[in-house]
């Protein structure tokens, strides 16, 4: 009785969603509606609210990506690639999109995060195949598994010590799983372009000009977005190379911005604005989810997640991780700006039921499934500034392929736990 009731407030944001309302006035009645029930003062609800925006500002690399993404969008350094992929691959266009996704997906494996790549590739990805769902899809999931998956990130750590393994063993044992839904991912993103065609706005005058362009010209005009992306996957990596922890987020914008001043249109003053105008978008989305992430806060103040991921164990044995893992995602959803938070949840009944390492990975990444339908995700934060659309846009857009990815990855849980 008392689960049932904690679930009204989020039954009531999901309502007010559905009925096309804003996400922030159904996150308002959401809090509302748990303070009534958990007695929760307006003093403390209002201190969340402050934690909850000062958290998503609190991302800062994916607020440099995004504004470094932008300028050398303006100076034509992005569009510059995609002309030279299309040539190179004539009417394959698609092919470019797939390998984008894979490059997604690999550059957040090797980060163990996702947003950051994302508001890097996914202009790119625009810019070729412009708002494809199936691409912004395959981009999604393949971040999800990437990031927890991955040896670098909380995810995996989180999992492995559930289950008193070795992380980088753990990772290893999850690789054939991890490999083929990087592979979905392109796949979709391939499909997508081939049934669906290009979906590009029409380009400016000065995107139109790129088209008189020697091959030789478009690539030093592309050189500032290759560098960004490349210090983007790469950066840990040189780091280590050198033994300096020198690429780090701001010098690698700076580097992009000295790049962009000198080998594309934009001058010195024109590269600076562009770099401040370039972050309003996604400074302005993160103060709208930390607003919506504060309410969900107040909800989880009355112990409905927690309530929630109990029930796991009460499931029969033969199907507790489906359970754990279905579980994982919807609790994701309404929570999804920490998905590790989620899994601090729901991985100790497996570890005291002895569950292998393999169970806690399917189970983390159902997790990162479910955050790739909420609102509240960095991530899709990052896809919706890159495609140029509306976050909940991205978020129905995505429902149904992840969930497909899901019920896929609940089958795979039967043959390798």
């Amino acid at each position: 009785m008392q689960l049932l009731l904690h679930l009204i407030p989020i039954a009531v944001i999901l309502v007010i969603l559905f009925m096309r309302k804003h996400m922030l006035f159904a996150g308002l009645c959401g809090a509302v509606t748990a303070m009534i029930i958990g007695g929760i003062a307006p003093v403390e609800a209002g201190n969340m609210v402050m934690e909850g925006i000062g958290t998503m500002f609190s991302y800062t690399a994916p607020i440099l990506y995004a504004a470094a993404a932008v300028m050398v969008s303006k100076g034509g350094s992005i569009q510059a690639i995609v002309d030279i992929a299309q040539h190179a691959l004539k009417k394959k266009i698609a092919l470019f999109a797939g390998f984008l996704v894979l490059i997604q997906a690999f550059a957040t494996y090797m980060a163990g995060m996702g947003a950051g790549n994302t508001m890097v590739i996914a202009p790119l990805v625009a810019a070729a195949v412009g708002a494809v769902p199936e691409v912004i899809a395959g981009m999604a999931i393949a971040t999800a598994v990437g990031f927890t998956t991955s040896p670098a990130s909380t995810e995996t750590v989180l999992a492995a010590e559930a289950a008193g393994r070795d992380v980088v063993e753990h990772a290893s044992s999850m690789m054939p799983v991890t490999i083929l839904f990087f592979l979905l991912g392109a796949a979709l993103a391939v499909y997508g372009v081939y049934k669906r065609g290009t979906m590009i706005v029409k380009r400016e005058k000065e995107e139109e000009q790129q088209d008189q362009l020697t091959t030789g010209q478009l690539w030093v005009r592309a050189v500032p977005a290759i560098t960004l992306l490349v210090l983007v996957v790469f950066g840990s990596k040189l780091n280590n190379l050198i033994g300096i922890h020198l690429f780090v987020p701001a010098i690698n914008v700076i580097i992009t911005a000295v790049l962009t001043a000198c080998l594309t249109p934009l001058k010195i003053n024109k590269t600076c604005d562009a770099l401040g105008e370039g972050s309003r978008y996604i400074l302005t989305t993160l103060f709208s989810v930390g607003f919506f992430l504060a309410f969900i806060n107040i909800i989880a103040k009355l112990g409905t997640f927690e309530e929630l991921a109990a029930l796991v164990g009460n499931a029969p044995q033969a199907v507790i991780v489906p359970c754990a893992m279905i579980m994982g995602f919807l609790i994701a959803i309404p929570s999804g700006a920490f998905c590790a938070g989620v899994l601090t949840l729901i991985l100790p009944t497996l570890s005291l039921l002895g569950m292998p390492s393999e169970a806690m990975g399917f189970v983390a990444i159902a997790t990162g499934f479910g955050t790739q339908v909420s609102p509240v995700q960095i991530n899709i934060a990052a896809l919706s500034e890159g495609f140029k659309q509306d976050i909940m846009k991205t978020v129905r857009n995505n429902i149904k392929f992840v969930v497909g990815a899901l019920i896929l990855l609940i089958v795979l849980s039967f043959f390798f736990v």
